[in-house]
């Protein structure tokens, strides 16, 4: 009999991040650098910031088999998972008040299938429009060839 893979990780307590001197770009870059822990969702997922500037975000992810659905690629909910935590942070470097905000929809079009050889994935998220009580973003994900393998779209509600 085979041995079944095993996968173990830590994570910080959402609770534990000090992130409340830093404001909008400034806390998606001390994620980016290490300085301010990645959510226990990343951590769970395994996808982590790469680069950001003002209104915009990437998010990287090296597909693994426990991204994988029975077919052997990978789970759409996954891919929706990263993109909307690009969205979250594309959102962030925007938001200079700190305010809360929580995604209100989400559509995500999935163009080609995704699997454990597909390379590095990136989402690239930016703002579409800030307004008062709503955002809107936008993203690109890619393989690591670069081809062209999901879109999406949502609106986030901006709250206290």
């Amino acid at each position: 009999m085979t041995p079944r893979p095993e996968r173990s990780y830590s994570w910080d307590p959402p609770g534990t991040r000090a992130t409340s001197e830093l404001r909008g770009l400034d806390q998606v870059k001390a994620q980016i650098s290490g300085e301010l822990p990645l959510s226990p969702a990343a951590s769970t997922l395994d996808y982590h910031p790469v680069d950001a500037g003002e209104g915009w975000a990437v998010i990287e992810v090296e597909p693994r088999e426990f991204h994988c659905n029975a077919n052997g690629t990978v789970q759409g909910g996954v891919i929706a998972a990263v993109i909307d935590s690009a969205f979250g942070s594309a959102v962030m470097t925007v938001n200079t008040e700190n305010r809360r905000f929580t995604t209100l929809d989400l559509s995500c079009r999935y163009i080609r299938p995704i699997s454990p050889d597909s390379g590095a994935v990136r989402v690239r998220a930016e703002v579409e429009h800030q307004g008062r009580t709503t955002t809107t973003v936008r993203a690109e994900v890619r393989d690591g060839a670069g081809v062209l393998v999901a879109s999406a779209t949502s609106t986030l509600l901006m709250l206290s």
